[in-house]
């Protein structure tokens, strides 16, 4: 996460320190640390540097190991624990006269800080408890969000996850709520936003292509990653049979209607019969055809974060057995289960073959 192409967002949107500060807080929560009590963030350019300074709780020059520090520094508050600091940094002390020179003419001067005060101004000493509380209500907060984002990394593309803490309250306007909606952007892996909104908000987001593009059209700017338009059945009936081929090393038997028949080398038959994310399924067959697993999203079991669910074992006995599958709905995303399924039904298969033979 660059959080300084957050700040450089911001300030495309005329978005003055103080409200740049508060996105800042929305992602920095995902880099806080127990032990350090101030969340540093160096910027490329003296005009980013001035921009932070005309808001900031304290402005000056701190001094460490010979390096000068020119600090844009936002104190400690209820909803963010630590301090955030907007800096530039060198040795050279001409270009420090430079910069305050630059500065300057917009009416800050900066002053040197020594180490006693510099502590007093982030407030070290009580940040330990300070980030005790917060951290309790963030794991609170981000606790759904959590549970999905686990099962995603372990079933599907999903690689990483951005919590957007907004403290309990709806991002947009700030009614406090425990909903929570996500958004995932992907390439060859995938990245997973989540943050909270209320009922209305979440309602009007669902009108939108993509979660992302709503905040960004709400909040008055540009999506801070680029949406592609929606994908046609012809396509993701193509880029279905892509992965299949490619990612799960299967021949194309069958394409018919929304539905792709596959085969293993072993003989193991995929059946991918995807109408939309939210009307799907993925089979997978013995070579004599009998149903080993499957994966669908019929809404008949009550699982958490479903209906989404996976039957990883047919067999009479235990077909009714389900859990969660965190799957998407589409194939490239999913693969990682859809391989997991394979290889078990596989290794049972061989297994049995042994036994027989």
């Amino acid at each position: 996460m660059n959080l300084n192409d957050v700040i450089k967002d911001c300030i495309r949107l005329k978005l003055n320190g103080c409200a740049t500060d508060t996105a800042i807080q929305c992602f920095g929560g995902n880099l806080l640390e127990e032990k350090r009590p101030v969340l540093a963030i160096e910027v490329s350019t003296k005009e980013i540097l001035l921009w932070m300074m005309q808001e900031a709780t304290n402005v000056h020059i701190y001094i460490s190991t010979g390096v000068f520090h020119m600090n844009a520094l936002y104190e400690p508050n209820e909803r963010f624990p630590a301090a955030r600091i907007y800096f530039m940094k060198t040795e050279n002390l001409l270009l420090v006269g430079k910069i305050g020179a630059y500065i300057e003419q917009y009416g800050i001067k900066l002053g040197p800080v020594n180490d006693a005060r510099f502590s007093k101004l982030i407030d070290d000493a009580g940040y330990a408890q300070r980030y005790e509380a917060w951290h309790e209500r963030w794991k609170a907060d981000a606790r759904s969000f959590d549970g999905l984002l686990g099962g995603r990394r372990e079933n599907t593309a999903v690689d990483q996850g951005i919590w957007l803490s907004s403290d309990g309250q709806c991002l947009v306007c700030g009614v406090k709520t425990d909903r929570m909606a996500t958004s995932t952007v992907w390439g060859e892996s995938g990245m997973m936003v989540g943050l909270q909104l209320c009922l209305t908000h979440q309602a009007e987001s669902q009108k939108q292509s993509t979660l992302l593009d709503y905040l960004a059209k709400h909040l008055g700017g540009t999506a801070m990653f680029s949406s592609t338009r929606t994908r046609t059945a012809e396509e993701a009936l193509e880029q279905t049979c892509e992965t299949l081929k490619v990612k799960l090393e299967c021949t194309v038997m069958k394409v018919e209607d929304q539905t792709v028949t596959a085969r293993r080398p072993s003989g193991i038959t995929v059946v991918v019969r995807q109408h939309s994310p939210s009307n799907y399924a993925y089979n997978i067959l013995s070579p004599e055809g009998r149903q080993l697993s499957r994966v669908d999203s019929a809404n008949h079991h009550k699982v958490p974060y479903g209906p989404d669910h996976v039957h990883s074992d047919l067999s009479k006995s235990k077909k009714n057995v389900v859990e969660a599958s965190f799957t998407y709905g589409d194939v490239g995303l999913d693969v990682k289960l859809l391989l997991k399924l394979i290889q078990e039904a596989e290794s049972k298969f061989s297994s049995n073959q042994g036994a027989t033979g």
